[in-house]
């Protein structure tokens, strides 16, 4: 009897408990992990976490929130790093070039972000998967044609190069708060593709223009991008221009000094003239007198 009334107790405690922390749970902001990779022109590389709250039109991004990263060698689990988000609730991981993540066999590297949660947010994760691409890129002028040259290629998990077919690409010129997308193209089954490039791009004082080439949020290998500044850009002459006489400049036009001076004579002679006309009027009565 007394091992039926002590089960029960556990029983009851653990029903207890339980429907405790389902009622902390309910009231916890459900809570949404996005991760991306991105190959920057340095050859480092980027790994961003973005964490958000709530949900529909209440989502809001999570400040100071610890993220834990880490990779996977198809065969186990191996801790990164831990990060924190920033006010737009971004964490960003930079790896410099040379740093090898551990793939599986097909060469594909997988890097995991972790958030725990806390008393108010429910706990969240998710993965990125890409493959480590190069870009080769060259710049020249074919029969009078710029001409952009790339080649695209992977290494096997042996470090062989093997080309990197049916990617798209982007050309573009770095402007000052973003890119411009001028040309569009695509790599062939030899990881090969030739780009035409503008002739009609404005440039520096020299001419000088960044041009960027980039794989865009690809399946497979993520966001790749390539910068290389050359002289192919229509030369700008940023040196401060005189204006000559005008409304926006300096100095005012004639028509309007003129008018002006008009204006002013013509306020002048009638003040005077009634001055002029007091005095005689007031001359005038004392000879009536």
């Amino acid at each position: 009897m007394k091992t039926t009334q002590y089960v029960s107790s556990i029983v009851l405690i653990l029903s207890l408990l339980l429907s405790t922390t389902q009622a902390v749970n309910a009231q916890k902001k459900n809570s949404r992990m996005r991760v991306y990779y991105e190959k920057l022109s340095d050859n480092s590389k980027k790994i961003s976490a973005i964490l958000i709250k709530g949900k529909g039109k209440d989502m809001t991004s999570v400040e100071n929130a610890e993220v834990f990263l880490s990779t996977f060698d198809g065969e186990e689990e191996i801790p990164l790093t831990t990060v924190f988000t920033d006010a737009n609730g971004e964490a960003d991981l930079y790896v410099e070039e040379g740093y090898r993540f551990p793939v599986d066999e097909e060469g594909t590297v997988t890097v995991m972000a972790v958030y725990n949660g806390c008393d108010s947010i429910k706990s969240s994760d998710k993965d990125v998967t890409f493959k480590d691409v190069h870009l080769e890129v060259s710049l020249e002028v074919v029969d009078s044609v710029k001409t952009i040259t790339v080649k695209a290629f992977e290494l096997s998990p042996e470090g062989e190069p093997m080309p990197a077919a049916e990617i798209d690409l982007k050309v573009g010129v770095q402007r000052l708060h973003s890119i411009l997308y001028l040309e569009e193209g695509e790599t062939d089954e030899d990881g090969m593709a030739e780009i035409h490039f503008p002739d009609d791009i404005p440039g520096d004082g020299s001419g000088n223009i960044s041009i960027v080439i980039k794989i865009s949020e690809d399946k497979v290998y993520g966001t790749v991008t390539k910068t290389i500044v050359k002289d192919w850009g229509l030369v700008v002459d940023f040196s401060e221009a005189t204006n000559g006489r005008s409304l926006f400049g300096d100095e005012a036009p004639l028509w309007m000094i003129i008018s002006v001076f008009i204006i002013l004579l013509g306020a002048w002679f009638h003040f005077l003239f009634a001055i002029y006309q007091v005095f005689r009027m007031s001359k005038t009565n004392k000879y009536l007198v």
